[in-house]
């Protein structure tokens, strides 16, 4: 498991990356954005690498680093050396140990941990503190990694916030058990939720699992007449993968027959690509540009033919 479970909830802890205030673009409102770690997809062009691990994980940034040397002096495992004036680690030592000694000797910020694990107390005490700065219509958002992969603690997370009356969103890849996927949208407003590919096959080439599970899952919510939340569909669109006009009239197709309304398309971007280099991994779709303007708007036009309303990007009214 992700994180030691105990059956009182004061014990859980959840494994976090990153938490994000006044983030404006994951939900209605301004909103604080949690980003969970662990996932159950492995898509080729993820921008949260990080977000992938299942524990605590070293990242290098190049750009502070000083050779000083001193992490090589902290490490007990000699898993950092220099060659040809590169700082270089041995990654099968590095993401198995636990006790960090090169990050505390890194007066430079160069090594960092990503990754801190929260109660359910600690956290909520962080989101009621946002609380002042949501007005209205904001709260918070749970993202990721997945964020219904730390399954308890995002529950118990989730259970808290519905009863402080915060408003909540997920942006999910809808791939979790059915029964748990029922159970959690009890406690969610809102909830983006991707299709990477309307076809099995080429979306596991894509993501590394098929979309038959994230399809039951998309249509049992989008079909429970007693559930009030709000469900946005999102393709994120790579240019050769996914943009194909038959994949982007069948996944139109499929939103319309389980009575949704609207589809937000996300083009393709290489912001992540830094922290594959921190990570010391290879980057796979570095010389992938992003999709058009023309391309974008041609799936817009797409869409809008099978009869849906289609946003491109975040800059939409919700």
């Amino acid at each position: 498991m992700i994180n030691e479970i105990a059956d009182d909830k004061n014990e859980l802890t959840g494994l976090i990356f990153d938490i994000q205030g006044h983030s404006v673009h994951d939900g209605p409102g301004t909103r604080t954005t949690v980003f969970l770690a662990g996932c159950p997809l492995n898509c080729i062009w993820c921008c949260n690498p990080e977000g992938l691990f299942t524990k605590k994980i070293t990242m290098y940034r190049e750009t502070r680093c000083k050779h000083c040397g001193n992490c090589i002096n902290a490490c007990p495992y000699n898993a950092i050396n220099i060659v040809s004036g590169n700082l270089i680690f041995d990654r099968k030592k590095c993401d198995v140990c636990t006790t960090k000694e090169c990050v505390g000797a890194c007066f430079n910020e160069a090594i960092i941990v990503s990754g801190k694990y929260y109660t359910i107390d600690q956290l909520m005490y962080k989101l009621k503190r946002d609380r002042p700065f949501w007005c209205s219509q904001g709260g918070v958002t749970f993202s990721g990694g997945e964020p219904l992969f730390q399954k308890k603690f995002i529950l118990n997370v989730l259970k808290e916030c519905k009863a402080s009356y915060i408003h909540t969103c997920i942006e999910t890849t809808s791939c979790v058990n059915t029964n748990f996927y029922m159970q959690v949208m009890e406690y969610v407003d809102w909830v983006f939720t991707d299709i990477k590919h309307i076809d099995s096959k080429k979306h596991k080439e894509l993501t590394g699992v098929g979309n038959e599970l994230i399809l039951k899952n998309i249509t049992e919510i989008a079909l429970k007449p007693d559930w009030k939340g709000f469900i946005v569909p999102r393709i994120p669109i790579i240019p050769g993968y996914n943009d194909d006009e038959k994949n982007i009239r069948e996944t139109a197709r499929f939103v319309k027959k389980i009575d949704l309304e609207l589809i937000n398309i996300l083009p393709f971007h290489r912001l992540g690509e830094s922290k594959y280099k921190q990570l010391n991994q290879e980057y796979l779709f570095k010389d992938q540009l992003p999709p058009s303007d023309e391309l974008m708007q041609n799936c817009k036009k797409i869409i809008e033919e099978e009869g849906l309303v289609c946003f491109i990007g975040y800059e939409t009214p919700f």
